[in-house]
């Protein structure tokens, strides 16, 4: 899976990485429109087949439908990290299954 919806406790600059350094398919939720609305809009990305890329584990717990990656916020990658963290997941995780995603630095 190559397309990303970036949450928005992660910086804008996370998604533009992803395009401009990677060529996947990346939107930040302020992008799209979603910047400070219910996680349950956030999560309407499925509809577009993207995975949301986020640290808010409870807040999508209930979420069966949506493919989701966590990043803890004890450790988040700093910088430009999280793009080439994802970049490193997205051939691993071509076909990913619906539910949460936990990507381990390299």
């Amino acid at each position: 899976m190559s397309a990303f919806l970036i949450d928005e406790m992660f910086p804008a600059m996370t998604a533009r990485l992803l395009r401009d350094d990677y060529a996947h398919d990346a939107v930040h939720v302020f992008e799209a429109g979603l910047g400070a609305v219910e996680d349950a809009e956030v999560a309407a990305a499925r509809a577009e087949g993207r995975a949301v890329v986020t640290e808010n584990v409870a807040d999508f717990a209930g979420e069966r439908d949506v493919v989701l990656v966590f990043v803890l916020k004890r450790n988040p990658p700093a910088g430009g990290a999280l793009a080439k963290l994802l970049d490193g997941w997205a051939p691993v995780n071509p076909k990913p299954y619906l539910g949460a995603h936990w990507p381990r630095k390299g």
